[in-house]
């Protein structure tokens, strides 16, 4: 009993240092967030002493097109397209392979899953290249059509695999029922995968609206930039602005968790347990 009991005690403060260890960067940055320049650079303390509002002023009050109301309007267009024609094309498709049997079937599922070990810095030039014969570059919609090649293969694969724990039963009966197949997919599949749907949902956003490097890459203009960009800007080559970089990190980051806090009751997965007997 002693001997259980110690070891569940162990296993819980091993998970307390854990998470602690993993909010740390977070509370820091917002942390900072809130310091003047003479606690950035001074002996490091975890809570500021004189607390401000300088970083967000400063971020808040950038004016023209290198502004950050710029940036989010840019980044939330971005963002939400990109989660739109990722949901649609990947549903769709996810739901193609997971229903319908044909020739290269099981092959066409693990070229999907192989194409998210591919590092992106390896396709930053082909990309590059690509969207400049498309005029593309340093166009929002070019960014938005890079992103979805980026998702889409992950987000079907994750459909593909709440598609596959529905069964197929489910949709003969509807079919039986009168139904044809769009309004099987629409009607009964799709609100028995609410889980996938907002797990998929959150993935898409996040990898849209935190997305750095093809973003710096693909656009110039300040009226273009979305929020990682223009954040960045804040860092200088000589001298870092950490109060403010800090403070727009932090306003970058309310919006995942809002979408995360409303989806999270999606996130438990067996809504379908028990749907069909034997």
């Amino acid at each position: 009993m002693k001997k259980s009991l110690g070891l569940k005690i162990g296993v819980v403060v091993a998970a307390v240092l854990v998470c602690l260890f993993a909010i740390f960067p977070f509370i820091w940055m917002i942390s900072v967030s809130f310091k003047p320049a003479s606690e950035v650079y001074a002996a490091p303390a975890l809570f500021p002493k004189a607390p401000t509002l300088d970083g967000y002023k400063a971020m808040l009050s950038t004016t023209g097109a290198f502004s950050f109301t710029t940036w989010l309007r840019n980044s939330v267009i971005v963002s939400l397209c990109t989660t739109l024609f990722s949901l649609i094309i990947a549903t769709l498709g996810a739901y193609g392979i997971s229903r319908f049997h044909f020739k290269g079937r099981s092959a066409l599922s693990y070229i999907i899953l192989t194409t998210q070990v591919i590092p992106g810095a390896l396709i930053v030039v082909p990309m590059y290249v690509i969207m400049g014969n498309m005029n593309l570059l340093d166009n929002m919609f070019g960014l938005i059509l890079a992103y979805t090649t980026f998702t889409v293969p992950f987000c079907t694969w994750m459909m593909k695999g709440y598609f596959d724990s529905i069964s197929p039963t489910i949709d003969e009966a509807a079919m039986v029922d009168g139904a044809n197949r769009f309004q099987v997919f629409s009607r009964i599949v799709l609100p028995l995968s609410l889980p996938g749907l907002a797990a998929t949902t959150i993935f898409a956003f996040i990898s849209g609206w935190n997305e750095y490097v093809f973003a710096s890459v693909l656009l110039r203009s300040y009226s273009n930039w979305t929020l990682p960009i223009g954040i960045a800007s804040f860092q200088g080559q000589y001298d870092t602005n950490w109060g403010t970089l800090m403070a727009g990190a932090v306003m970058i980051t309310v919006p995942v968790v809002i979408i995360f806090w409303l989806l999270q009751k999606h996130l438990v997965a067996g809504m379908t347990a028990g749907a069909v007997k034997g």
